[in-house]
């Protein structure tokens, strides 16, 4: 699922998500909190565009639809093999983009480091870290 979620992202940013793109690679390294900090212009499917888009353009779906995949996936892997409280934190961290798009949806603005760690580090970071782990896990139970 998350080869899916940064596919769809990857779309997602290669489209619509340009600016995005455009304002990460602008970053003056000499002072990047400045850029970090200013409003992101990554443009997120508004509401009425994801409801539009259930009918009309469901290529719209893509970056939404894998980023709620992605979360519950995890979360069910989690809730059913989970063996100490600490595994919720990669759920946790999975759901972390459903929210960013969310707000986004919403039309609430966000710094740019908002959208690169909410979209980009968390999700990697979450399931990312679970595979890892899990993998760990059943190498040395074996």
């Amino acid at each position: 699922m998350l080869v899916a979620y940064f596919a769809g992202l990857g779309r997602y940013l290669t489209g619509e998500g340009a600016a995005f793109v455009s304002a990460l690679v602008s970053i003056d390294t000499a002072a990047p909190v400045p850029a970090a900090l200013a409003t992101s212009p990554l443009s997120l499917p508004s509401v009425a565009t994801l409801q539009t888009a259930a009918s009309a353009a469901p290529s719209a779906l893509i970056l939404p639809g894998t980023a709620a995949v992605l979360a519950v996936s995890l979360v069910v892997i989690v809730a059913r093999f989970g063996h100490s409280w600490t595994t919720w934190l990669y759920a946790l961290a999975a759901l972390v983009p459903v929210v960013v798009l969310a707000a986004g949806a919403l039309g609430i603005a966000r710094p740019l480091v908002v959208d690169v760690v909410g979209l980009v580090v968390c999700p990697l970071l979450g399931a990312g870290g679970f595979v890892v782990d899990a993998g760990r896990y059943l190498f040395a139970t074996r």
